[in-house]
């Protein structure tokens, strides 16, 4: 689980892991915990991409910055989605590999086949 600490009077939105020793999410008049007040709130959410979700959907000012004890972003990686095995030429250059990994969705994959194979 993940703590969002959201502070209006800063603009700023701190993301925290469960077991940090800098969260204390207690309610106030002002700050509530898994509500929204004048100050903001502590909001949990069981993944980041909830989090960073939530903080867009509501158009809050600033950015999301992780707390810098509990780095909660660290467990998160790239993953390639698709792997392409696609046969190029030989031109003799050295850096010119046969696997080409996607790390996007469809679309990307479509304009690496027009651009390798030409359009329709």
């Amino acid at each position: 689980m993940f703590w969002l600490e959201v502070d209006l009077k800063t603009q700023t939105a701190t993301l925290h892991r469960d077991d940090c020793i800098h969260i204390k999410p207690e309610a106030t008049d002002r700050k509530g915990v898994n509500t929204m007040k004048a100050d903001g709130g502590w909001l949990s959410f069981s993944s980041v991409g909830e989090a960073m979700r939530f903080h867009k959907t509501q158009r809050l000012n600033g950015e999301v910055q992780a707390c810098l004890l509990c780095k909660p972003l660290n467990h998160i990686s790239d993953v390639s989605i698709a792997g392409l095995d696609i046969n190029t030429p030989r031109t003799g250059c050295d850096a010119c590999g046969t696997r080409v990994e996607v790390l996007d969705t469809k679309s990307s994959y479509r304009r690496l086949i027009d651009r390798l194979l030409g359009p329709k």
